[in-house]
């Protein structure tokens, strides 16, 4: 048997070859290029399990090279810690757990007029699958119920948020909130949070100094900051737990070695406490009273929720973080272009949509609207039933108005507004494939049309033709063709037309200004 000398061997790689199979194939033939005798026919030679070793070996490394490399870039990061850390890189901070709000009703039968101060507790329990989860709300104003007239008990209305305070739940707490650590004076010191989910924008940081606890305030960049500021960043991971990290001596104080760390914090649920109507019922503590003087009150005073909760939304899903992290990197922290204004507001937590728009640079326009996962069912976001803005709208517009601050030319005053929502009429004809009922058709098109054209598939400013409404709905399943017959905007009077929206305008699709017809 002759042996062909190494040095004489054309070295051909395919680097495309990475897998168990081929590498083993690979392998086999490079090694049959220098004993050509040797066939690898036999499982139970030693030198094809050697082969068979390398080649698994080959693929693991091969398969960790891919995924380490994949999880570098935005579009292609698969995992959420990734995903964060480089959104974090391009000056974005995905929005986090968001509270809902409605309106609770007390009602008081005892003889004496009763009041719940702002921040009492209000809870109820709602079935998530097989498990009994209790939601909390907190009051954002005092009820002051008037007491029994005749049979008529006293009511008064008030609006409460989803979520309850870490200082209601943590053990080690005191006025300034939560102990999440004790400083050691080093630079780049770090604390986590104790409690989870933790509400956006909801965290006080206090540091000890001496005998007082100072407010730390929170900013997105500890570098942008100086020796002398007394700052912190939050960064929260893929479990939901939420760091607070301190600056070192040159970006950002270090607080003093020895002193504690408190914070102050809303605990929150998301999406859950987006509750149906006479859900939360409990009165879980008022501010003031104790547990015994809790329980005493419940006799007289009995409380329901009027309206379904809304606003309450679970961290941005990793393609929301694809899409809204470019925009924040494009605006590099400016605001000169009107798309600027679009992209900062966007990055905001809450702010689902955003439209900037105006005749001359000094004054800017910017509507905004909140926003909203795939279940949920408002279908005027930002607004209430009579039209006037929510608090939930307020929270986010001050949020955005916050984040322009000093990102706008000096001059340029900035107004921001809430969205208008329009409605659209549609009428429409299709023609079905056999194998489906009428019924199984006609849901499968509200399906599609209200999920590509529903609150998050429209933007400000929109325009829509007929043809795009037909694309969504021949993608359909059961349907053969579909035909818009009628398309106009409330109001509008009828006609079969492209839909084209001002800057604050979104247009608004439902089931009730729909007519289908099967042909």
């Amino acid at each position: 048997m002759s042996i062909t000398p190494v040095s004489s061997i054309p070295v051909s790689i395919d680097y495309t070859g990475r897998d168990y199979y081929s590498l083993r194939e690979a392998l086999i033939a490079r090694i049959q290029e220098r004993v050509p005798d040797w066939t690898a026919a036999d499982p139970a030679d030693f030198g094809v399990a050697l082969v068979e070793a390398f080649a698994y070996l080959g693929d693991v490394v091969s398969y960790y090279i891919d995924r380490t490399a994949n999880e570098a870039f935005l579009q292609t990061a698969v995992q959420r810690n990734s995903l964060l850390n480089i959104a974090q890189t391009f000056g974005y901070i995905p929005a986090g757990y968001r509270q809902a709000s409605l309106t609770l009703v007390f009602s008081n039968s005892s003889a004496v007029q009763v009041t719940i101060p702002v921040g009492s507790v209000i809870s109820g329990d709602i079935t998530v699958g097989d498990t009994v989860v209790t939601v909390y709300f907190t009051t954002t104003e005092a009820a002051v119920i008037n007491a029994i007239s005749g049979e008529s008990p006293g009511t008064d209305s008030v609006t409460a948020t989803e979520g309850r305070s870490v200082i209601l739940v943590a053990e080690d707490v005191n006025t300034y909130g939560e102990l999440i650590g004790t400083s050691s004076g080093t630079p780049d010191a770090s604390f986590e949070l104790g409690q989870t989910p933790v509400v956006d924008n909801s965290i006080e940081i206090y540091v000890q100094d001496g005998d007082v606890y100072s407010k730390w305030t929170q900013v997105q960049h500890l570098i942008d900051y100086g020796p002398t500021d007394l700052v912190y960043t939050t960064f929260t991971d893929d479990n939901d737990v939420v760091s607070i990290s301190f600056g070192d001596g040159v970006s950002g104080v270090i607080p003093t070695a020895y002193s504690e760390i408190r914070a102050k914090y809303t605990i929150g649920s998301g999406a859950l406490g987006n509750v149906s109507t006479n859900t939360i019922t409990t009165i879980n503590s008022v501010t003031g009273l104790s547990e015994a003087q809790v329980t005493a009150l419940q006799a007289d005073v009995t409380v329901t929720n009027s309206t379904v909760g809304v606003g309450g939304a679970d961290p941005e899903s990793n393609d929301q973080i694809r899409l809204s992290a470019p925009a924040a990197l494009k605006s590099g922290n400016r605001a000169v272009t009107l798309k600027d204004f679009a992209d900062i507001a966007v990055a905001v937590s809450g702010v689902g949509k955003a439209n900037a728009t105006a005749s001359v640079w000094t004054s800017v326009t910017l509507y905004i609207a909140p926003s909203r996962t795939a279940v949920d069912t408002d279908t005027a976001p930002g607004l209430d039933s009579a039209g006037a803005v929510t608090a939930e709208f307020e929270t986010i517009k001050a949020l955005v108005q916050t984040a322009l601050t000093d990102k706008v030319l000096i001059g340029t005053s900035v107004t921001v507004l809430e969205p208008t929502y329009v409605d659209v009429i549609l009428n429409f004809q299709y023609a079905k494939l056999t194998q489906y009922t009428t019924a199984e058709v006609q849901t499968n098109l509200k399906n599609a049309l209200l999920t590509g054209f529903g609150y998050n598939g429209v933007k400000f400013q929109d325009t829509i033709y007929p043809q795009d409404i037909e694309f969504v709905l021949q993608q359909a399943s059961g349907v053969k063709t579909a035909k818009v017959t009628l398309l106009y905007r409330y109001g509008a009077g009828s006609a079969l037309t492209t839909l084209s929206g001002t800057a604050g305008e979104i247009f608004r699709f439902s089931e009730a200004n729909l007519n289908i017809s099967e042909v």
